[in-house]
């Protein structure tokens, strides 16, 4: 059986104070996750483990040792590490990382990706639960955002959206409308492409509340949005372009989910995004596709915005995020994890260990490229969030 949800129960939608702890939050939770990956895999194959922390910082707030590691919790809320015995060029132990077998030194780096892949999947796996599945959508309104368009205009929850119309300027408000029926009835999608087709321009569209048709003249407010525009060499590019919104959320058709179906759909989920994504870095790197990065600035932004539509939307990008972490943690660049495994496979290959110090120098150097980039992309965030919300 269908039923049409809204994306949130009513009082739930955090607020944006709420949204930016959330954002932090979950921040916070994708690094731990991925930090108790090597962590735990660490113990498993015998490993030192000098420290566990959650936060960073110092002196610490709490911190206790139990069989041989300290435990910390320090005053920076955002992540953690840990400190395995043996991957300092210096360290000499004898139950220290390096001097483990290879596949036991394989599995600690590369648990932290699978650490991000896991938490991916309780993510969806606790969607479906919480939500069921999205079988469609409705032309029901779940929500209107405050201080929209849409609101100022007078729509409210549970209003059913029926036609919507280009119009010349006409005076603003609800026109009462109960014996005139709209020219036709419109699917989302016709709907959303008439008022995205419109920023800046009236639409008249007409709802239907209460077994009453009503008119509403509403001007979608124009925003930057990024698409990918094709070119003929098979190419293309990401442009920035202005469309129209008026700040509405439509339910979603959902059926139940149980236990396990939630659970095998997480799954599949992560495996179907997880091979898409490659997909678009190997276009990528082909030159196929064009080179698009976001730093914190733009994911802090995507965040604020799930959040400001509701909570299923909030996990989905959560999960989405933390499969991003994983997978790019495991690229063959240098500080990442993926660099660290070829330098173990390599020396597995050369059945000789690998200079450490060379190592540690090379991950030093891709450490302070990666926060060059960082910083750069940062900039072009911060100039796309003032030309989204300003310019």
């Amino acid at each position: 059986m269908h039923m049409i949800s809204p994306a949130v129960a009513p009082g739930l939608i955090p607020g944006p104070e709420i949204s930016i702890l959330l954002t932090i939050a979950l921040f916070a939770l994708i690094i731990v996750f991925h930090e108790f990956g090597h962590f735990v895999i660490a113990k498993l194959a015998g490993m030192r483990v000098h420290e566990f922390s959650l936060g960073f910082g110092g002196p610490a707030l709490l911190s206790f040792k139990w069989r041989g590691t300290q435990y910390s919790l320090r005053p920076v809320p955002i992540g953690g590490y840990v400190r395995i015995a043996g991957m300092e060029p210096d360290e000499d132990v004898p139950d220290g990382f390096d001097k483990k077998p290879i596949l036991s030194r394989l599995a600690v780096i590369a648990s932290g990706s699978g650490m991000n892949f896991l938490l991916a999947v309780l993510l969806f796996w606790f969607i479906g639960l919480a939500f069921g599945k999205v079988v469609g959508q409705s032309s029901q309104l779940a929500r209107v955002l405050p201080d929209t368009p849409a609101a100022v205009a007078g729509l409210a929850p549970g209003d059913k959206l029926v036609y919507a119309q280009p119009v010349p300027v006409i005076a603003p408000g609800a026109e009462v409308a109960p014996t005139v029926e709209p020219r036709k009835t419109m699917d989302v999608e016709e709907l959303r492409s008439v008022i995205s087709d419109r920023p800046d321009m009236p639409v008249r569209i007409v709802v239907l509340r209460d077994k009453r048709y009503l008119a509403f003249r509403i001007t979608p407010r124009p925003e930057k949005e990024e698409a990918f525009e094709p070119e003929p060499n098979g190419k293309g590019k990401v442009v920035l372009r202005t469309v129209g919104r008026i700040g509405v959320v439509f339910a979603n058709m959902t059926a139940p989910m149980g236990f396990w179906e939630s659970m095998q759909s997480g799954f599949v989920t992560v495996y179907d995004m997880t091979r898409a994504l490659i997909v678009v870095l190997a276009q990528t790197v082909a030159g196929r596709l064009p080179l698009a990065v976001g730093g914190p600035v733009q994911i802090a932004d995507i965040m604020a915005d799930a959040a400001r539509v509701g909570w299923q939307q909030f996990l989905f990008w959560s999960a989405l995020i933390s499969l991003n972490v994983g997978v790019i943690n495991l690229l063959p660049v240098p500080a990442l994890d993926g660099s660290r495994l070829v330098f173990i496979i390599v020396e597995g290959i050369r059945r000789r260990p690998i200079d450490r110090r060379k190592e540690a120098m090379v991950h030093l150097i891709g450490f302070a490229l990666l926060i060059l980039l960082l910083v750069l992309v940062t900039l072009k965030d911060i100039v796309h969030l003032i030309d989204k919300y300003v310019g």
